[in-house]
């Protein structure tokens, strides 16, 4: 058996490999790639897929998975052993359930769309982009039907990001964080103290933000020998183990936007640089899930990065970079200036009481698009009056609204509830490392962020995929995911900020 298991494992580091080749063209289409690239790329990134799922469909790799768990020794296997198998088997049930030709047309289309995505959100003009996205909601619709017949699509794509959730599953964390969110909100609103916002909203050069950035990946400990850091219409972060490339977009008069997507993306960063070393290419040393790869951008964003203990140590190496651009501002100013509540346009901006409610919004179209209840074309003015209903504010362009993110034109839909969740399991596993380290805040009001960033490495990054996540949430908290941790998180945090 022991031969048929280290055969298995081959053929998977081997997929592993190609699959990060093709990564790395991925990133190079938004950072590099000369705009006349696209057909070539469209084809180089559909040659790939190809000979990914020829590969992971392989009739060999069934016969081994088979062979495998009939052997008579198979419960002798170790749960790392019994854990790779068992994820094998679920990729290659999935693939198994694809068509090639589906494989390729469904790529190419995803190209396709993303470039023009980029067009239609820098021309503001929706109608661009909207047959294109129609073309890939058909497809993901055909991807989900091939997955599962008999299970509604959008409840197989949410399950597909997120193994174990459904519909009613979000529901019952979107109920009580939405009613929590908006009681939340009325009394930061009403509160005596109020943000100055103009405080961080002083124009900073790019170069100058660019020196801000270098200096806090090594602060975060993303190690810029084993990654990258470039800048990209969309942040977002790509590779794995030695090389990981990040990327962020920087405005000149609102530093904050790049500097917390870095922070963000740099979560993500850290989480794929300390997958465990010694699993490398195999299942369990990927990534756990969305929603915990979430759980890590988050933390990295909101938890250290907007928190009182960072930036009593960092305010000061801040005003240092940016000259005498702050020099004015003190430290509870600047405090509540980044953690001001304010309903606004652009999700990745969000501040991170009302950043959910995007999320639900979200959730609600693409609920309601797989439902058949809606269309893609109603897509602008639904996207316009739910940002009155829900956030209160008024969106005057669709590059604001419905164009503001990449997702769908990449086929994602089923992935925004993941950040929602990523939340919930911030503060879960924050709430553990609190109990663990109660000196956390002097620690990190010292500089020291490695014995934060360090805890999660060890409790969560180094474990890799050896648990789903509702069991990795409870091996190291001793609890499954509850929502109740991000609502005690928010309503401590923000009742000492407001003063309420």
């Amino acid at each position: 058996m022991k031969e048929k298991y280290d055969e298995l494992l081959r053929r998977f580091r081997e997929i592993s490999v190609i699959s990060q080749i093709s990564m790395l063209t991925g990133w190079d289409t938004e950072v590099m790639m000369p705009k006349g690239g696209i057909e070539q790329r469209g084809n180089q990134q559909a040659f790939l897929a190809r000979l990914i799922h020829g590969k992971m469909t392989d009739t060999e790799i069934g016969k081994l998975l088979q062979e495998i768990k009939n052997d008579t020794n198979y419960e002798k296997l170790s749960l790392l052993e019994k854990r790779n198998i068992h994820l094998i088997q679920r990729d290659y049930d999935k693939q198994t359930k694809l068509p090639a030709d589906f494989v390729v047309e469904y790529t190419k289309a995803r190209v396709s769309a993303v470039e023009k995505w980029k067009e239609a959100r820098r021309k503001n003009d929706f109608a661009l982009f909207q047959p294109f996205l129609e073309k890939v909601f058909e497809l993901t619709k055909e991807y989900t039907k091939y997955l599962n017949p008999d299970l509604p699509s959008y409840e197989v794509l949410l399950d597909d990001f997120e193994p174990g959730m459904s519909i009613e599953s979000y529901n019952k964390i979107f109920d009580p964080l939405k009613e929590a969110t908006i009681g939340l909100i009325e009394k930061c609103k009403t509160a005596t103290k109020q943000p100055d916002k103009t405080l961080i909203l002083r124009k900073v050069s790019i170069d100058i933000q660019e020196k801000i950035s270098g200096d806090l990946m090594s602060r975060i400990n993303f190690d810029l020998d084993r990654g990258r850091l470039d800048t990209a219409a969309h942040p977002f972060t790509t590779g794995a183990y030695d090389d990981v490339r990040i990327t962020t977009r920087y405005i000149e008069d609102n530093f904050t936007s790049s500097l917390f997507a870095l922070m963000h993306e740099g979560g993500h960063g850290c989480y794929e640089q300390n997958l465990p070393k010694e699993l490398r290419y195999q299942p369990v040393g990927n990534y756990c899930s969305m929603g915990l790869h979430e759980s890590q951008s988050r933390f990295y964003e909101n938890t250290i990065g907007r928190s009182k203990s960072f930036w009593f140590y960092y305010l000061s190496k801040f005003k240092e970079l940016t000259g005498s651009l702050f020099g004015d501002v003190e430290f509870d100013d600047f405090l509540l200036a980044i953690n001001r509540v304010e309903p606004s346009l652009i999700r990745v901006e969000a501040d991170e009481v009302t950043y959910n409610l995007h999320i639900i919004l979200r959730f609600e179209l693409e609920r309601d698009l797989f439902e058949g209840k809606i269309k893609i074309s109603d897509l602008p003015h639904l996207w316009k009056d739910k940002m009155i209903e829900t956030l209160g504010i008024p969106v005057e362009t669709d590059s604001d609204g419905v164009l503001q993110d990449i997702h769908w034109s990449g086929g994602s839909f089923g992935y925004f509830p993941t950040y929602s969740l990523g939340n919930l399991y911030a503060a879960q596993l924050f709430a553990k490392l609190v109990k663990d380290i109660p000196d956390w805040n002097i620690q990190l009001e010292k500089g020291n962020v490695k014995i934060l960033t360090d805890w999660m490495k060890k409790n969560v990054q180094e474990k890799g995929n050896l648990f789903d996540p509702p069991e990795l949430v409870k091996e190291v908290t001793g609890e499954y995911p509850n929502p109740k941790y991000l609502i005690e998180f928010l309503n401590k945090k923000y009742s000492e900020i407001y003063g309420f």
